[in-house]
């Protein structure tokens, strides 16, 4: 599992609280700008718009997908108008326009995300499945289940006001939106979505082992999250509170006041009257959302208790502590001969790291002799207890230089190598799973597959070959992997309703053992590794079972049950289809592998993550585990208490759960897609004075095709005029075309900026051609451009003349981590050709940035850079230094400016110049001490002070650009602004 559970996120709220209808206009303002950078979760990525993409239409859907994604879409297509259908039935309302779905997975990763305009509902959904130990991983169809999700999203915070006059001025606002999109914190919004999911599919997570389990083993430990805790979005656990907690609350309130107290508090919300949240809660529950939080945690952490004490009682098996670990540990392997346990552990202040330990008991030397010390020094004093094992000794470990950590470790039979998974950048920045072979003798590392989509492999005993599952198209089938050639061979097919997890092989037989997903469950399943011959080994009742891997006889077989409600262990004998339970755990049991000597060693459910236990069954502990499989939740107060799951009934195959099928049009080309239109205004404020911007920005859902118009307007001597970008994405290779009508007048604040010639109006326009390649550790941008522009300087020194240039240059980004710390460094390299009335020059700019931090707080920075200019028009191209970088023209085509926004444009201008910046961050910004120089540090221009830099990713399926944010106070040094401290606020945007 990921060290981070990912999100099903839907759009971000400012967090707005007050009534004020201006206020909310500013929170739709600023939502526009920050949630290109806040609604993705970390690592993920946008759209590939360059693919072979194509639209299909329903009724009330537009659905776009790339062709690779064209099975699990159409099956989609198919059944969404019956879950609109579904959903409206839950909520009581859905809109009347047209929602967009994206299909995409750049990632190979499970999400799902709604955009919530009023103007335009976006849902962008990535297929790949999630796995049975997911808390999302109950589902009969996984396209079917986040498209509920989602479009319960769109159908909650849509619901338009009945207030005239908001309606009115939210549809003049960049970003229209909904007053529950406002109001509503996290929690409701993810809550009720993930309440709806369980109502309408009767799946998803309210219906799950997971809910139940994190909730009752958080309970028992005294750690549910407070209400102030449940928008959190921290590490681990934290962040999902507010799908788990925030819909076992809304089930809890719904129980109290019936399902139509639910829905009372969306329509008070959206009433004629405008409320707060808060207000509307109170008007339908009597008490304030705090107080029956409190109430409900009280009743749910009394139900834990209750249940804990029986199962102590009566059926408690939780095995021996190995390690107490955190968050989301490897699965372990064990050695082939026993004495070895390999698995990944995620820390909270490093990078994941893959390790092996010895599998015996380690005598704790280092606390006896502390304790030896202790009390030599005060015979009275008490020394400390150790209440766990100590931490094991690494013998070897491995760790990621960057990016995502090796996880998934599984032995070759030499006993010296191991077969690990690691999720692989591609050229293009999508993320694919691959396979390598590592030496826990000397570390030596070799890859396997290359851009495979292939993970939880596991070698086969004559080292040839590996069984693992291949998750791509939208679900995941189970393959034979060539371990000398990296070849892929299909062995058992999924599809948008089949999919296959975490295979295992027999060291004895060969065969392999895997679970299957289909229908309601999953199953455990022995497959043929010569022909795929596949044959359930689990009873047909009912019950989900998965993470099977065989024991030390190579034919029973050790898995993961949810029988009761609760993950345990089970054993399960092939010909018979006898089960056996043999642990009974509070929380859940995951994982098992089986050492030689019978000993299964497994990862336990705990608050701070899984920990690492291992078991050694006998008669007396399978005679206790056996009383865990009785009705527990009569000890309960509340039988239907969410810290255990509902009931189990076995479903059809095809359940009548299952939305209807309806119609769908005929597919058809993309194009350049479906035009979205916003407007976004923007300040550009500092030494100068203001200008204010107005951009109307094109999009469509995927990205192909971007368009930005910019006019910018104000007093004082910033830039004016207007700007026009368009932006196609259609190849790998993006083509951009610009042009400017610019005029600015830096000598109104700044006199001697007259005689640099800095006073100065110019029209143009250029081409450009950039790509970006990623690497694993870096990435390397490559752009080319040429421009044609009339300049016309203000000063009689200067005679109006026609620039033309051609301009090329990258940016080489290398990133790289040990243990403790992380680093990051990057050249930029610009060189310009030009001609210009005086002849022609060549210019180069350079830089060289370097970064390091602890853990994963912000880098601490130091950059360099370098300029020159030189041939018979380097006079008029000569570097001015001051100022920060124009609203209307990009800085690759105003390569002259050198960024000093302390001082005035045209403090000095020389044809080179050298700057240096070093940054340490700070809880907002980071604090910084700058300096730039015409003539090699002989006159300085220093600054210090405070900066806040932000780029903020488009968001195409919302509609918004990317975005530039640099904003900050900085104090000069040197004169001609000596002493003198100056704000800056400077948005640059590009669609």
């Amino acid at each position: 599992m990921r060290d981070a559970r990912c999100e099903h996120a839907s759009l971000c709220v400012f967090p707005a609280r007050t009534r004020s209808v201006a206020r909310r206009l500013l929170a739709a303002l600023a939502l526009s700008l920050t949630c290109a950078g806040a609604s993705l979760p970390a690592g993920a990525q946008a759209a590939r718009p360059w693919l072979d993409w194509r639209t299909v239409e329903t009724e009330h859907f537009v659905l776009h997908y790339p062709e690779r994604y064209r099975e699990w879409t159409l099956a989609l297509a198919h059944r969404i108008e019956g879950v609109r259908t579904q959903v409206h039935q839950v909520i009581g309302y859905v809109p009347d326009r047209r929602v967009h779905i994206v299909v995409d997975d750049p990632s190979s990763d499970v999400n799902g995300e709604a955009f919530t305009p009023l103007d335009a509902p976006t849902i962008v959904l990535w297929p790949t499945p999630p796995h049975p130990r997911d808390q999302i991983g109950n589902f009969r169809v996984w396209g079917e289940l986040v498209a509920t999700h989602e479009f319960a999203h769109i159908a909650h915070l849509t619901r338009p006001s009945r207030n005239r006059w908001q309606n009115m001025l939210w549809a003049i606002s960049p970003v229209p939106l909904g007053p529950i999109a406002v109001e509503a914190p996290r929690w409701v919004i993810e809550g009720y979505a993930t309440f709806v999911e369980g109502r309408v599919t009767g799946s998803g997570r309210p219906n799950h082992a997971w809910r139940a389990a994190v909730l009752r083993q958080f309970a028992v430990e005294g750690r549910l999250p407070s209400f102030g805790q449940l928008d959190a979005t921290g590490t681990w656990e934290s962040s999902n509170f507010a799908y788990l907690a925030g819909s076992a609350y809304i089930e809890w309130l719904a129980r109290r006041q019936g399902d139509s107290s639910v829905t009372a508090l969306w329509r008070r919300m959206t009433a004629k009257t405008s409320r707060s949240f808060g207000e509307a809660f109170v008007g339908v529950y009597g008490d304030g959302p705090a107080q029956l939080y409190g109430r409900f945690v009280a009743e749910i952490t009394a139900d834990a208790l209750a249940f804990e004490r029986t199962l102590a009682r009566d059926a408690l098996v939780p095995g021996t502590l190995v390690q107490r670990l955190a968050r989301n540990t490897g699965d372990p392997a064990i050695s082939p001969d026993g004495r070895f346990i390999a698995l990944a552990v995620r820390r909270l202040e490093a990078p994941s790291e893959l390790v092996v330990w010895r599998t015996d008991d380690e005598p704790d030397t280092l606390s006896e002799r502390r304790r030896e010390r202790q009390r030599a020094r005060d015979a009275e004093d008490v020394p400390d207890r150790s209440f766990y094992p100590p931490a094991k000794r690494k013998i070897i470990s491995l760790v990621a230089n960057d990016g995502a950590p090796y996880e998934s470790p599984r032995w070759l039979a030499d006993n010296k190598r191991l077969l690990v998974t690691r999720r692989m950048p591609r050229s293009d920045g999508t993320i694919r799973p691959d396979l390598f072979i590592w030496s826990a003798e000397d570390g030596s590392l070799s890859r396997v597959t290359t851009g495979a989509s292939v993970r939880e492999a596991d070698p086969a005993p004559d080292q040839r070959w590996a069984a693992g599952v291949r998750c791509d198209r939208g679900w995941c089938d189970l393959v034979r992997i060539d371990l000398g050639s990296g070849d892929v061979r299909l062995l058992v097919p999924g599809s948008p309703t089949r999919n296959y997890y975490r295979p295992r092989i027999s060291k004895r037989t060969g065969d392999i053992v895997v679970a299957e997903q289909s229908g309601d469950r999953w199953r455990i399943a022995r497959v043929s590794p010569e022909n795929g011959a596949l044959r359930y080994l689990d009873p047909n009742d009912g019950i989900t079972r998965f993470d099977a891997t065989f024991d030390v006889d190579g034919r029973t077989i050790i898995a993961t049950s949810e029988a009761g409600g609760i993950a345990n262990l089970e054993r399960l004998d092939p010909d018979s289809l006898r089960t056996t339970r043999i642990s009974s755990v509070t929380g859940a049991a995951v994982a098992a592998d089986v050492a030689p000597d019978g000993t299964i060693w497994f990862l336990s459910l705990q608050t701070n993550g899984y920990d690492l236990r291992k078991l050694r069954p006998d008669s007396a502990s399978i005679a206790r585990a056996s009383n865990s499989a009785r009705p527990l939740h009569l000890a309960l107060v509340d039988s239907l208490s969410p810290v255990l799951p509902p009931r189990n009934v076995i479903a059809a195959a095809d359940s009548t759960r299952r939305p209807a099928v309806a119609p769908t049009s005929e597919e058809r080309e993309y194009g350049r897609g479906p035009t979205r239109l916003r407007y976004l205004p923007s300040l550009t404020s500092g030494y100068g004075g203001s200008t204010v911007q107005l951009s109307l920005v094109r999009s469509d859902p995927v990205g192909r095709l971007g368009v930005a118009f910019m006019g910018s307007a104000g007093a004082g001597s910033l830039p004016t005029g207007l700007a026009l970008e368009l932006r196609s994405r259609r190849a790998r290779t993006a083509v951009a075309l610009n042009a400017w009508l610019s005029h600015e007048a830096p000598s109104r604040k700044f006199p001697e900026a007259f005689d640099l010639g800095l006073d100065l109006a110019r029209v143009g326009g250029a081409a450009r051609l950039e790509q970006l390649r990623v690497s694993d550790g870096g990435e390397l941008f490559i752009t080319g451009a040429v421009l044609g522009e009339r300049q016309m300087p203000s000063t009689a020194l200067l005679s109006a003349t026609v620039r033309g240039a051609a301009l090329a240059g990258f940016t080489v980004v290398r990133r790289l981590r040990d243990e403790e710390t992380r680093y990051q460094d990057q050249l930029s390299v610009l060189g310009e050709v030009g001609v210009v009335e005086e002849g022609p020059y060549l210019r180069q700019r350079t830089s060289l940035a370097f970064g390091a931090s602890a853990g994963a707080r912000p880098l601490t920075t130091a950059r360099v850079a370098f300029g020159s200019a030189g041939g018979g028009g380097a006079l008029r191209e000569r570097f001015a230094i001051g100022g920060f970088r124009s609203p209307l023209l990009d800085p690759m085509f105003d390569a002259k400016r050198v960024d000093a926004p302390a001082y005035p444009p045209g403090s000095a201008a020389a044809v080179s110049f050298a700057s240096y910046r070093v940054a340490v961050p700070l809880s907002l910004g980071e604090f910084f001490y700058a300096a730039a120089t015409p003539d090699l540090f002989k006159t300085s221009f220093r600054s210090y002070g405070i900066e806040i830099r932000e780029r903020l990713a488009a968001i195409p399926a919302l509609g918004t650009p990317d975005v530039d944010l640099l904003t900050g106070f900085a104090r000069a040094v040197d004169a001609p602004a000596k002493g003198e401290w100056r704000y800056y606020v400077v948005f640059g945007l590009r669609p």
